[in-house]
């Protein structure tokens, strides 16, 4: 009798240990598309795109995680282009907006790069919206946020947030296990910039335009590292994975 009391209790305790707990993602990406992202279009285009590929994929390898995607571009204004979507109804970025094209990219979100970059606004503005929409479930370790932020040039339009108010903001969402930031820019002081916002050190990357595509590359093996972990109730705070770190 107690030998079955005792199987009972050790069968009970691992499954509540390897029952997915904390299942929810909210993916947000927040792109620049200022002006000075006009000559790798095509690569941020096909970047992004492959990450959605890669995120349906996940979505079907791990059936018990849900997948929440946000994209905000921005240039000298802020688009929530998509906003708390599920995976499978996902639109493709492209570069056309012609109207006569309309038929053929009605389910597609153009992407031409012109203006100035309000970086600030784009951050506070995001991450505001998630909180808006999530911040229940986070608060109740249901969820975990993961934003990266990809820009090529530094702040020059925010008119609704400053660099104190993102730094203070990130400072305290990092705080958390369930956010994480990461930041990759073209600057040369692109890492300290992210390590001056309060973002990690170990999620952020100087990218080169010349090899723009092993930088997404590196973004899908990072969201690929990341579920795995999380499959196995790890959240991890190091969401960068670069092979050239």
């Amino acid at each position: 009798m107690l030998l079955d009391v005792l199987l009972f209790y050790c069968l009970t305790t691992l499954k509540e240990f390897t029952m997915l707990k904390n299942k929810k993602t909210y993916y947000q990406l927040i792109l620049d598309k200022s002006g000075s992202m006009h000559d790798c279009v095509n690569t941020t285009i096909n970047g992004f795109n492959e990450q959605m590929q890669m995120i349906r994929s996940l979505k079907k390898k791990y059936p018990k995680q849900e997948f929440v995607v946000s994209l905000t571009t921005f240039n000298q204004e802020v688009h929530f282009d998509i906003n708390q979507e599920n995976p499978d109804n996902i639109k493709e970025l492209t570069t056309s907006n012609n109207f006569h094209d309309y038929k053929k990219n009605e389910n597609r979100i153009s992407y031409l790069p012109n203006g100035m970059t309000a970086l600030y606004d784009a951050v506070g503005m995001s991450v505001n919206n998630i909180l808006k929409f999530a911040n229940e479930e986070i608060n109740n370790d249901q969820a975990t946020v993961v934003v990266v932020i990809i820009t090529d040039g530094h702040e020059n339009a925010s008119v609704k947030y400053t660099y104190r108010q993102i730094q203070s903001m990130i400072k305290e969402l990092e705080l958390s296990d369930n956010w994480t930031f990461s930041y990759l820019s073209n600057t040369p002081d692109a890492v300290d910039y992210a390590m001056g916002m309060n973002i990690k050190k170990e999620n952020a990357i100087r990218y080169s335009k010349a090899t723009m595509k092993e930088d997404y590359d590196d973004i899908k093996l990072s969201m690929k590292s990341y579920f795995d972990s999380k499959e196995n109730n790890i959240k991890k705070k190091e969401f960068i994975k670069s092979r050239r770190k």
